[in-house]
């Protein structure tokens, strides 16, 4: 399982690399960071169990300060959604989180508008819709199905789109 881990972040990190170096002017000022816009997230796995924790924005993420005898090492024991959006901790890593939020990608502060994405688990089955094309924020807009969609749980984002498992439908807004 970790070298899956292992090998799927390798993936992750290759294709952000290529796919940021070649961003437009437009592109680059959308992957502005704004200035004091930081945030400290503490997320701690209890008893060496897997904990997702919400960071509340989209952004950069790093670790401050460990607070666990146990390692934290990115992609192993902690890790962070394709945009920002939560982190996620195991295997005992205890630790500060520093999120410094993106820039809007226009002046008046808002992220505009979006296409809708619906994306539903039939028969409880894991589905990964496709988003296409660089993207920005990905946030669920309306739930269809009765039962939560809750992020980090039974759905999220990847560097291709959003996956739903577990009965989770619903409508999501791509930025």
């Amino acid at each position: 399982m970790k070298k899956l881990l292992y090998c799927t972040t390798l993936v992750f990190l290759a294709v952000t690399f290529f796919s940021f170096s070649s961003a437009t002017a437009e592109e680059d000022s959308r992957l502005a960071y704004r200035s004091g816009g930081q945030r400290t997230i503490t997320c701690e796995s209890q008893k060496g169990r897997y904990n997702y924790c919400r960071t509340g924005t989209i952004g950069r993420v790093r670790i401050e300060r460990r607070l666990s005898d146990a390692p934290c090492r990115q992609y192993d024991t902690w890790g962070v959604d394709g945009d920002g959006g939560g982190i996620w901790v195991s295997n005992g890593c205890r630790a500060v989180f520093v999120v410094e939020a993106y820039r809007p990608p226009n002046p008046g502060g808002s992220w505009g508008g979006g296409r809708t994405v619906t994306c539903k688990s039939n028969s409880f089955d894991y589905k990964h819709c496709s988003v296409g094309g660089r993207r920005g924020r990905i946030r669920l807009a309306r739930q269809l199905s009765n039962t939560p969609c809750t992020r980090g749980d039974n759905w999220g984002v990847d560097q291709k789109g959003i996956w739903v498992d577990r009965g989770c439908a619903a409508e999501f807004i791509v930025e």
